[in-house]
């Protein structure tokens, strides 16, 4: 009888064991699958965030090229035929008086086409298609150099592929940095450093301006909340420091997996 009843614990015992065994087996199962899905619903989410970026660069190039084309088209061949009138004008040599004046005309209308003429190929062409991140920061500094108020030093360390929408967010918010140091920061110096770290791609940022309190409401506008909004839809991590009279300084950084051409 008592063998009975040991046999009896044993085996009752054996059933809790497998029946507690079983349920946090089950419980760790939902568990893994809640997580699962939770991933799968994020890598969803920031598709269709990349997916809206996309569209939204592809409709804003589309726009830049019309825009460009009717410049080039319409704007520009107006003036075209302006010159040719003032010259004409000049040529006949009707009123002498105001030649001198035909000519500054004349001058000033032919520099505005220049101007329009890059603005047009600027914004009709593929730059930012057909060009490596480093020839348009270049470009972007040579642009900053060439007003004598505030030079810039470019460091360029990073050879691996780059997708266009990694390589588009990353020029307009560095873009956007620069405008706000040359507009808002009185400095006379701005440094971009982009380097190939073992994980990913960082960009480092800095200006020796004024800087300014970055927990101040009024200081964070829709510039720096656009900048903030590139960086995360890319999957970048955006860290931007600066104090009253201490300079500004902007970190970004990108994983590797995320900066595979798409």
């Amino acid at each position: 009888m008592e063998t009975e009843i040991i046999l009896i614990i044993c085996i009752m015992t054996a059933v809790i064991i497998i029946f507690i065994a079983g349920l946090l087996l089950f419980v760790n199962q939902l568990k893994n699958r809640r997580l699962l899905h939770e991933k799968e619903k994020a890598d969803i989410e920031k598709q269709h965030k990349l997916d809206i970026l996309n569209d939204q660069l592809r409709t804003q190039k589309q726009t830049m090229q019309f825009i460009g084309n009717e410049i080039h088209d319409s704007v520009a061949q107006k003036l075209t035929l302006a010159t040719v009138y003032t010259r004409k004008l000049e040529y006949e040599n009707k009123a002498p008086e105001i030649t001198g004046k035909l000519v500054d005309i004349n001058a000033i209308i032919n520099d505005s086409l220049d101007e329009l003429r890059n603005l047009s190929r600027t914004l009709s062409n593929e730059t930012v298609q057909d060009k490596e991140l480093q020839e348009l920061l270049n470009t972007e500094c040579k642009k900053i150099n060439a007003t004598e108020d505030c030079r810039s030093e470019l460091e360029y360390d990073y050879k691996l592929p780059m997708g266009f929408i990694v390589k588009s967010a990353l020029l307009r918010v560095i873009q956007e940095f620069i405008q706000n140091s040359l507009k808002h920061a009185a400095c006379d110096c701005i440094q971009i450093k982009v380097k190939e770290q073992a994980n990913g791609l960082s960009v480092i940022l800095a200006d020796n301006g004024k800087g300014f309190n970055v927990n101040d409401p009024v200081q964070n506008g829709i510039g720096l909340n656009n900048m903030k909004r590139r960086i995360q839809l890319i999957g970048g991590t955006f860290n931007l420091q600066s104090n009253p009279g201490a300079g500004t300084t902007l970190t970004l950084f990108i994983d590797n997996k995320n900066l595979l051409p798409a």
